[in-house]
């Protein structure tokens, strides 16, 4: 398999790739957008992309690919990863005289009041990934980057912090997304999307009858703008299940009468590990 991932080499995404399955043929791609493209293209068979962090929510990037218009992939597993942000560069460095950090935007936004702490003259500039922002740190004077110690090692950088998020049990979930999702296995996920009647009240309370009057738990719920006009939205769910289960279905089928819009984006296996994968050496 040929798993398209946002690289360069040492990114969270390339370890939850090889999470996913070590013996894939890995694909780094600049952005969570050309690596859906790449299984457009035919030149991969999968993309894995972040889509939401315990610290931060929802990766605006991949959330914005699922809900493009000509989408036509799914969702066919998840990779949970514990995420370990490591403040890295080139040797010989006084943090707190260093002007600049770079790492993604995610990343950035979850280590916010650590580095005020530890770089408190830095100022944060946005990369594609933790990995570019080390490459970017080793070649700009007086710069650092938030990324991983694996990652560090991988470029030759020095650790100056280890384990710098804000908040305790930082976790980021992956999707893989690829031309059809799984077989159900007894313990599996549903994503969907969908957008409500926004003037006529009790709107969402009704879809979301459709899955409690059946027993069927959401594990996940967030809205993104429509795009289209302030104070419309698409809600994104996560229920346990698999959309071939008869009272999924069933509730997708009634969910679909009360939405304006519905998206199944796939059913796929309850992540359940392993997790730290070791990186490749190829």
């Amino acid at each position: 398999m040929r798993l398209a991932h946002l690289g360069p080499r040492g990114t969270y995404t390339e370890a939850a790739a090889i999470a996913h399955d070590p013996t894939a043929d890995l694909v780094p791609c600049a952005s969570v957008a050309a690596a859906i493209e790449a299984v457009r293209g035919h030149e991969a068979d999968a993309a894995v992309c972040a889509i939401e962090n315990s610290i931060e929510g929802g990766v605006t990037e991949t959330l914005d690919q699922l809900l493009r218009e000509d989408f036509e992939f799914r969702i066919c597993a998840e990779v949970v990863l514990p995420i370990r942000h490591a403040l890295v560069g080139p040797a010989g460095l006084n943090p707190r005289e260093v002007k600049v950090v770079y790492s993604h935007p995610q990343a950035l936004a979850q280590c916010r009041q650590r580095l005020a702490e530890l770089v408190p003259s830095g100022r944060p500039v946005a990369a594609l990934s933790t990995a570019a922002a080390i490459e970017s740190a080793l070649q700009e004077p007086s710069t650092l980057a938030v990324s991983n110690a694996l990652a560090a090692a991988l470029y030759g950088a020095t650790v100056y912090a280890d384990d710098i998020a804000d908040a305790p049990g930082n976790e980021t979930r992956f999707v893989v997304v690829g031309a059809r999702d799984a077989a159900a296995t007894g313990d599996d996920k549903t994503s969907i999307a969908f957008t409500t009647q926004h003037d006529r009240p009790g709107s969402l309370v009704e879809v979301l009858r459709a899955f409690s009057e059946r027993g069927i738990n959401l594990t996940h719920i967030e809205s993104r703008p429509t795009r289209r006009q302030l104070g419309t939205y698409v809600f994104l769910v996560d229920v346990e299940g698999h959309r071939a289960d008869e009272s999924l279905r069933a509730a997708l089928e009634a969910v679909e009468r009360e939405t304006l819009w519905l998206r199944v984006f796939g059913s796929y296996p309850h992540w359940r590990g392993p997790v730290s994968p070791a990186p490749r050496e190829d």
